[in-house]
């Protein structure tokens, strides 16, 4: 991989994404839904391409949509059913959160969109963008 300056804009926009991902978690805990939205991530790089793993448990691979836009923007989305129950059940506690899910991340370079990657086992994503 190429080391390229990084743009200060595209600096911006990361740490922008990032604050929005803590308030959205923030939101999230406070209304009792603590991933609501959102999905943790692990980003690494090495010489060859950069490596994302989302967890998604419970999450349906019919459902994951996985684009890289501009050679340089990961877009990562899915859906998680709610839990099916009978109308006379009452919650103790609702923790796991469902609905739809997204993730756009500003990569540090531009990667071959034609040549990426995508496993999903046992509710973990994995990505591979050379």
């Amino acid at each position: 991989m190429t080391r390229t300056r990084r743009h200060p804009f595209n600096v911006f926009l990361n740490e922008v994404s990032a604050v929005g991902d803590e308030f959205a978690s923030l939101v999230g805990r406070l209304s009792g839904h603590p991933e609501a939205g959102t999905f943790p991530l692990n980003v690494w790089h090495d010489d060859n391409a950069i490596y994302v793993e989302a967890d998604l448990p419970g999450v349906d691979r019919g459902t994951l949509e996985v684009t890289v836009t501009g050679g340089d923007q990961l877009s990562i989305k899915a859906t998680r059913p709610a839990p099916a129950a009978a109308d006379n059940v009452k919650w103790l506690r609702q923790e796991r959160a469902s609905g739809q899910f997204a993730r756009v991340l500003q990569l540090p370079v531009p990667v071959d969109s034609e040549k990426v990657e995508a496993t999903y086992i046992q509710g973990v994503l994995k990505v591979t963008l050379p």
